[in-house]
């Protein structure tokens, strides 16, 4: 070989040393991109499309804060994804669950980490305890509500007069209702019984209902499902079992629209082709044989919870429930159609939505004091599952009474006490 391809190879070699040696000492020196030096974290929740890309601008602003990167999986197969990683044993650090019935089960299970020693005291009093779901009343916190979603509520076009909507309610056909969910389909009926007990009833039955202390077959339970069955005709029950819950007021602001109120959740306004022409009334003033002047508002909540503890998920889960992140992820969201509501009062208003419908619902969100949980949600799923197939069953034929569901659900009450890992919350109100 000559000198000088000997020389060249020299300066080549040096110069890739160079190179190394550059990048060795930023590594190790935790740049501010040196999130490989700080460690990483799994979450998995349900959010996709325009809701996952918001969370996922929150995870990257947890990434540079912290320099810990956060791998995230979005699925609306969530339940069945998450059960397959934790029975293969390999479960994400983080999961946002949907309803607070799979915290629990998780919780029994030991799955998850206690809360208690992972997030501040203050962080965790702040929430309260409807926020804070436990397995007995003294018990620790093994999940916090990272988001919110008021329920108990009626959509209608704001163009429409308030004082015509009693009348509009009475009859069945103005209902826009749809039960189509793929695995969960049912479930759109399942809060509206939940949500007619707690306004014939008050929030002490229900929650006796909802922690499996009342019968399926107690008569006040039955009035609930003959109260829902007699508001519609053949043709609405039928229509509503072959309407996805996302299509069913997908006219409800057009010229000339088939129906014109629809009791569904807080989030479903981002789902309207007119959002913006979307105003709600409590459901209590358009419910049959409701107390009108009932203040309890039922709703629902995804629930942060740890599946592995290592520092970087403690960290993770600090910040999520922390004010400041979901000050942050409301107002990176608060101008699109899609945006997140909070049970944290930390959070301010203008975070949660621009307009006064949005106001008012993170308003009646910080009264805690007036609020239950989904009930379908916080059951064991055998319980919830059962309750979703009744509805669909019920709704095929309203005009036979409810008492042979209802007594095939008290049969799975019955049953649940002698599961031990389908436990029951110990409360579901604020």
């Amino acid at each position: 070989m000559s000198a000088a391809k000997r020389s060249g190879q020299a300066t080549a070699t040096a110069t890739v040393l160079g190179l190394w040696m550059v990048l060795l000492c930023v590594v190790g020196a935790g740049d501010t991109s040196g999130w490989q030096s700080r460690g990483s974290v799994s979450v998995l929740a349900s959010w996709t499309g325009a809701e996952g890309e918001a969370f996922r601008h929150l995870l990257d602003t947890f990434t540079r804060r912290t320099g810990i990167h956060v791998d995230y999986q979005g699925t609306t197969a969530l339940r069945e994804v998450l059960s397959s990683e934790v029975g293969s044993g390999t479960p994400p650090d983080i999961a946002v669950l949907p309803s607070s019935g799979e915290l629990a089960a998780y919780a029994r299970q030991r799955q998850l980490t206690p809360l208690d020693g992972v997030l501040p005291s203050q962080e965790r009093k702040a929430y309260g305890r409807l926020w804070t779901p436990r397995l007995s009343a003294d018990g620790p916190v093994y999940g916090i509500a990272v988001k919110a979603d008021l329920k108990s509520i009626v959509w209608y076009d704001h163009d429409r007069r308030r004082d015509t909507l009693p009348d509009l309610a009475a009859d069945g056909r103005q209902w826009c209702v749809g039960m189509g969910d793929d695995a969960t389909s049912g479930w759109p009926g399942t809060d509206w019984i939940e949500d007619l007990l707690l306004q014939q009833q008050g929030r002490s039955v229900y929650q006796d209902w909802a922690t499996g202390g009342l019968p399926w077959t107690d008569p006040r339970v039955k009035r609930a499902w003959e109260s829902w069955g007699s508001l519609f005709g053949r043709d609405t029950a039928r229509t509503a079992l072959t309407t996805d819950f996302r299509e069913a007021g997908s006219k409800l602001f057009n010229a000339d629209p088939p129906c014109a109120l629809e009791h569904q959740g807080s989030f479903i306004r981002s789902g309207y082709p007119r959002p913006d022409k979307a105003d709600f009334t409590f459901s209590r003033s358009l419910l049959p044989d409701a107390d009108r002047g009932s203040t309890a508002r039922e709703v629902s909540g995804d629930f942060a919870a740890m599946f592995r503890d290592t520092p970087q998920a403690q960290k993770l889960m600090r910040y999520l429930v922390s004010a400041d992140a979901q000050r942050t992820w409301g107002r990176q969201t608060a101008a699109k159609s899609t945006h997140p509501f909070f049970a944290n009062p930390g959070v301010p208003l203008d975070a949660q939505g621009d307009d006064k419908v949005d106001r008012k619902i993170a308003e009646t969100l910080r009264d805690s004091a007036s609020l239950c949980l989904d009930a379908s949600d916080a059951m064991p799923t055998r319980m919830r599952l059962a309750f979703q197939r009744a509805v669909l069953t019920y709704l095929s034929d309203t005009t036979r009474p409810p008492d042979g569901l209802l007594r095939s659900l008290e049969k799975v009450r019955q049953s649940l006490r002698r599961a031990p890992d389908q436990p029951w919350l110990s409360t579901v109100c604020g």
